[in-house]
């Protein structure tokens, strides 16, 4: 049997999330961040994704500096298989983000700018 260290490295992160709980377990971040944000230095700040747990959709809220190329949220499953990919636009400050794809279950969402992976947070999808 192969297996895929990309699936199995999500996987253990997946656990981990579950014994550390709901804590900021993957973040880096700058020190003048706070609770509110899943990312903020002096170039980008991100807020997490809402509503969290979520049914058809998320919000997320940012601004982005010109002198960043691609801000980009990644979204997983527990194998750690890329569910959605989401470039958030530097003239937006806001984005609504549909959720049709998703089963329901939990899901990694990662933060990566200029394709740097600097956060990684829990989506709970509830489907009715």
């Amino acid at each position: 049997m192969k297996i895929n260290l990309r699936s199995f490295f999500f996987g253990l992160l997946f656990f981990a999330s579950l014994l550390v709980g709901n804590t900021a377990w993957a973040q880096t971040q700058s020190r003048n961040s706070s609770e509110n944000y899943l990312f903020s230095n002096d170039r980008v700040w991100v807020s997490h994704v809402y509503p969290n747990p979520a049914l058809d959709f998320v919000d997320i809220d940012f601004q982005i500096a010109s002198s960043v190329r691609e801000v980009k949220l990644t979204f997983y499953n527990v194998l750690g298989q890329e569910v959605k990919d989401v470039v958030l636009e530097k003239d937006q400050k806001s984005t609504h983000i549909s959720l049709r794809e998703f089963n329901s279950g939990m899901y990694m969402y990662q933060l990566s700018i200029d394709g740097r992976s600097v956060a990684t947070k829990k989506l709970i999808v509830r489907k009715q």
